[in-house]
Formats: structure tokens, sequence, C-alpha cells
């Protein structure tokens, strides 16, 4: 497992290119690439999350192989949230065509090149600012071509969130509909991952995450990207 230690900024470039030697994957194991963030919301202490990226699948959870987790079918776009404590899977369709913005709403992707940060691979960072009316709704610094597969997954991922956000839209309070949250949600919300993997993005609210670690072409349990058949299915609206 590749690890940063330490204030990112400072030890990410020789963080991340530490050889790691792939372990060959058993007959019930499948490639993936392994992701840790460190993730952080308005008045709760910081907490790690794991991304386990297949071919077929994403799965996020909290490292606990038989705790909840939330999985994502990369060819259905369906959504899966288990939580084995109730026995229960939310289940949510992704599939569908994107929103379209509409024209009274105005947002854009300011983009730099940061000189500070260390390149990974060879490539500068990008700090990308989300950008709706006055106001910075969201902030990423991410690098083009890294982690292309995560990436990658993480992009179809939020664009399934946007099909049924859109759904639901007209049972979200409209003094919560504001250019901010239309924008990351609906209409943008993959204005980071869509031009590189993210090293970190935050908010002024105080949601902030952060890469801390990742692993390449390492095997993993084809179980995890099973959802119970036993446990009570809940459907999301919208449909």
């Amino acid at each position: 497992m590749r690890a940063l230690n330490g204030r990112w900024r400072d030890l990410l470039a020789a963080a991340l290119l530490i050889p790691v030697a792939a372990p060959m994957a058993a007959a019930d194991e499948v490639p993936a690439t392994v992701v840790w963030f460190q993730e952080q919301e308005t008045g709760i202490d910081p907490y790690p999350v794991r991304y386990i990226v297949t071919a077929d699948y994403l799965r996020s959870d909290d490292g606990v192989d038989a705790g909840s987790f939330l999985l994502f079918d990369r060819h259905t776009r369906r959504i899966s949230s288990v939580v084995p404590a109730n026995r229960s899977v939310l289940v949510i369709d992704g599939e569908g065509e994107l929103p379209e913005k509409p024209t009274s709403l105005e947002f854009s992707v300011r983009r730099r090149v940061d000189e500070k940060a260390p390149a990974i691979d060879g490539v500068t960072p990008l700090e990308l600012k989300l950008v709706a009316g006055d106001k910075v709704c969201r902030t990423a610094l991410v690098v083009p071509g890294f982690l292309e597969p995560v990436r990658a997954a993480m992009q179809e991922f939020s664009r399934a969130l946007a099909v049924q956000q859109q759904r639901t839209l007209s049972h979200t309070p409209e003094n919560m509909q504001t250019p901010c949250f239309l924008s990351r949600y609906l209409y943008a919300g993959d204005f980071q991952v869509a031009q590189g993997m993210p090293l970190a993005d935050w908010d002024d609210s105080g949601e902030r995450r952060e890469l801390t670690r990742f692993d390449t072409e390492v095997g993993v349990d084809d179980s995890l990207f099973e959802v119970p058949t036993d446990y009570n299915v809940i459907t999301a609206g919208g449909r």
C-alpha cells in the first residue's frame, strides 16, 4: 500500500512514486485499484473511506469487508447501499439522460495550474473552482491522467447520482435549490473527476476529502461485489 505521510503537499511527489509489487490474484479474486480518502463533514471528526474499483464495479466503505457498503454497477448504473445491521438495501437506478442545464443557471469551472504542488508522474496538479454567481461552490486539486481507472469510475458514479437527483428535485425544498446546490449535484457534479483524479476537494462549509493512500493491481475477493439477496430492498423515489 502506498502512503502519503505527513502534510500531503510536502511529501506527495515522493510518496506517490514508491513502486508497489502487485500480488497475484487468487482464483476467487479480481484485479482492482484501491484508494483511501480521509473525509470530513461539518461538525464531525475526519473518517477514512475506501474505494475499490474494478472493470465492473465501484465499492465504497469504511475498510471493513463485512460492514455497510455502497456498490455501483458500472454497466447497469445501479447503486446499492447495503446495511447489514438492519439487513436492508437501498437501490438507486442511475440509468437515464443527464439533466440539461437550465438557461437561467450560470456557473463556470475556473482552472489554473498549481505551481506550488509537486508534479505527479510528471504532471503538475490543477486547481479547479466550481463557481456559481459570485460564490465558490467547491474547490479541487486534481491530476490529469493519474489513477485513470478510479477517476473514470468516480465520474460514472457522479453522473448516475445526477440522474437520480434530477428525478427527485421536486421533493427538494426550493430554498435549498441554490445555484451551488444545482451545480454541484445536478449539472456539474463531476467537474473535478471530469478533468483528473482528485488529490483533495473541499468547500467553505467544512466538508473536505483528501487522498491518503492507494494501491493498484491488487487482488480483492469477488464476494465484495455481491449484494445480499435476502435483505429488504428499498427502491429510491423518482422511478
